[in-house]
């Protein structure tokens, strides 16, 4: 039965498969092998036939080859972008830790990144961010992976801040695949984003997170090798960043603090002054309240 399936696969049917499958898919790479098994084209003829017909698509510009036997859909949609009636005063109005807002601003679909060397109050800065925003109108969403309920707490209350019950914001443990849940329009804190020796896949993975926002922001933790310029994922991690800034411990005269840097800043409170590669230094008080030294 299966062998007089196979030898009803003419070109017009390898065709319709063909189409059929480049109708459902966005513009992800794709493998003939896939096709082959997808719509169980085997025979010499049908292979030549889906062979005929994916070269024709190229020609006509509708696949991409990209590697032997690999092809791409070619997405030739376009939209253009009504930059005239942009408000140029349309900003997420944030507040953040060491006074920042005297040197950036945050536009509306923006990727900020927060890289910390251990122990150089990451978590810190981010329960402060939350504190300091919690009654922002869309929202505030925080997805942690490394703190427990009793932590969690214990960090807020040392804050001196007083939280409402039910708190304005949401908590909620998270580990990975952040894109799925990532509010289009809050503010979405991100603690951390780990992907353990899969570094290299961090870039990707903030691009996903990118494409969920619409009015919303994401503030996404990770990890940084102490006095290392940026964190893991090198600059794969900095490509998406409106505004990327990292933390450090350091030792000067024999007194321990941290410093905080801004290495990119897309968006300047004050047009005239970048604050790329501008230094704080500061002292943790109640383990989240920040005291710029």
């Amino acid at each position: 039965m299966t062998e007089e399936i196979e030898s009803t696969k003419t070109y017009s049917i390898v065709k319709n498969d063909i189409e059929q499958f480049l109708s459902a898919i966005n513009s992800h790479a794709f493998t003939t092998g896939f096709l082959d098994k997808q719509y169980n084209i085997k025979t010499r003829d049908a292979k030549r036939y889906r062979w005929q017909i994916l070269e024709q698509f190229v020609v006509n510009k509708r696949l991409e080859q990209i590697d032997t036997g690999k092809y791409r859909k070619v997405d030739s949609t376009e939209e253009e972008v009504e930059w005239r009636e942009a408000d140029v005063d349309d900003i997420v109005k944030l507040n953040w830790p060491l006074n920042l807002n005297r040197y950036i601003k945050i536009w509306h679909k923006s990727i900020n990144i927060l890289a910390g060397a251990p122990g150089a109050g990451k978590t810190a800065f981010l329960y402060n961010f939350l504190l300091r925003n919690m009654y922002y109108k869309d929202g505030v969403m925080l997805f942690t992976n490394d703190m427990s309920p009793e932590e969690i707490k214990e960090r807020l209350q040392n804050s001196d801040v007083e939280i409402p019950n039910p708190a304005p914001f949401k908590v909620f443990d998270r580990a990975d695949n952040f894109a799925d849940v990532i509010r289009p329009n809050a503010v979405n804190i991100i603690d951390y984003l780990d992907l353990n020796s899969e570094v290299y896949l961090i870039g990707e993975e903030i691009e996903k997170i990118y494409r969920k926002l619409d009015r919303g922001i994401a503030l996404i933790a990770i990890q940084k090798k102490p006095y290392q310029e940026v964190g893991i994922g090198g600059m794969f991690s900095a490509k998406r960043a409106k505004l990327y800034v990292t933390l450090d411990s350091i030792k000067e005269d024999n007194l321990l603090f941290h410093k905080l840097t801004i290495y990119k800043a897309r968006g300047r409170a004050d047009p005239l002054v970048n604050p790329k590669g501008m230094e704080i230094k500061f002292k943790l008080q109640g383990g989240i309240n920040f005291l710029a030294i």
